[in-house]
């Protein structure tokens, strides 16, 4: 009762009418990816088929379906499936969106996978259909198949599929058909500072809120370099910092508030290993370097430009608490090669990739 009552005057003082970081999902809230879903919007307006979204947990890909679904459940007939079904049941899913009539459940009209395109295209006529399949990495072969198969004989549909990475290389090792088949391919890393503190003001202000506030510009800083811009991890510790505000009475949210964690520390630990330096690199400077940079050179020598999610997937998440710390590691360890001199970066969408200096591609080629 004194929690409920110390929130009830919380909010009152900030103006808020609820708690704005609960995790759910609002499109009309969306912020970031700007270049990303310009590139989706475009490809739906132009017909194309089939379009992929990949991203790690927490990067907003359910986010940017519903957006997209916001977008266009005007003109088109939208199917959001949020989970892929059985194969036993993906008939039912599309049955669920387009229900027979009383003639056809008077005459038994049956309906299922080989047959299933000609009904859709009787049931559509020249409407469009966009099919919008969320959580894809946990969808069988058989059912993406099918997917696929269902795509190519139904006139009017386009499907955008969503998961996280690997289910890329799930569908070049074992449906290249479907694969081959994908026009639109965005990548969902993380948000830039910018877009970390739009969204954390845009959420404020959809309950009544004033800008960032209780939160300071230091707090927004420490909250985007723990949580590396990930849309999910960053309404996590705004809940978090809120809660704690209201137990304590706290009218002003700065940096000193927000906890350090332990895994940000051994990231920027594991860097301390190696004398900064600055200086051209040297024929034996790979030496010099730890275990894990040295894997992220012969990476990118290997691979050319890459995000830091990619890096990090490339080098396994088991040591770390979550994938969204993996990349934060990711991106301390990519400044700090960065200082000593070993890699550049360019921005790409709205993030940036990584890629080895010239000098130093120049050595190892002649090492």
């Amino acid at each position: 009762m004194l929690y409920e009552k110390n929130l009830e005057n919380w909010l009152s003082q900030m103006k808020w009418r609820e708690n704005p970081f609960t995790l759910k999902i609002d499109p009309s809230l969306f912020v970031g990816y700007e270049n990303q879903l310009k590139r989706l919007v475009n490809h739906i307006r132009e017909g194309h088929k089939i379009a992929l979204i990949t991203g790690s947990t927490g990067s907003g890909k359910t986010t940017t379906l519903k957006f997209i679904e916001r977008q266009f459940i005007d003109k088109y007939k939208v199917l959001y499936i949020s989970k892929p079904p059985t194969e036993e049941k993906l008939s039912s899913v599309f049955l669920s969106a387009f229900k027979p009539s009383i003639l056809e459940r008077l005459f038994g009209v049956k309906v299922d996978l080989h047959n299933l395109h000609v009904y859709l295209n009787k049931k559509l006529g020249e409407r469009k259909l966009l099919v919008l399949l969320d959580e894809t990495h946990e969808a069988d072969i058989d059912v993406l198949k099918w997917f696929r198969t269902i795509s190519d004989q139904v006139n009017n549909m386009q499907m955008i599929l969503a998961g996280l990475s690997t289910v890329d290389d799930v569908l070049r090792s074992n449906l290249e058909t479907l694969k081959s088949r994908i026009v639109t391919h965005i990548e969902l890393t993380n948000l830039t500072y910018e877009s970390s503190r739009e969204l954390i003001k845009k959420r404020i202000e959809s309950v009544g809120g004033e800008d960032i506030k209780p939160f300071t510009e230091g707090c927004i800083r420490k909250i985007y370099g723990i949580t590396g811009g990930f849309p999910r991890e960053i309404l996590k510790m705004c809940d978090k910092l809120v809660q704690k505000a209201v137990e304590e009475e706290i009218f002003e949210i700065n940096e000193d508030n927000v906890e350090s964690k332990s895994e940000t520390s051994e990231a920027i630990q594991e860097e301390t290993e190696v004398e900064e330096k600055t200086e051209v690199p040297e024929r034996d400077f790979m030496k010099k370097l730890s275990y894990k940079q040295r894997r992220i050179i012969n990476i990118l020598m290997e691979e050319g430009e890459m995000f830091p999610s990619d890096i990090a997937e490339r080098l396994g998440f088991d040591r770390y608490k979550s994938k969204q710390h993996a990349v934060r590691s990711m991106n301390n360890i990519l400044k700090r090669l960065s200082q000593m001199g070993y890699v550049d970066r360019k921005p790409k969408g709205k993030g940036y990739v990584y890629f080895l200096d010239l000098k130093t591609k120049n050595l190892l080629i002649k090492a």
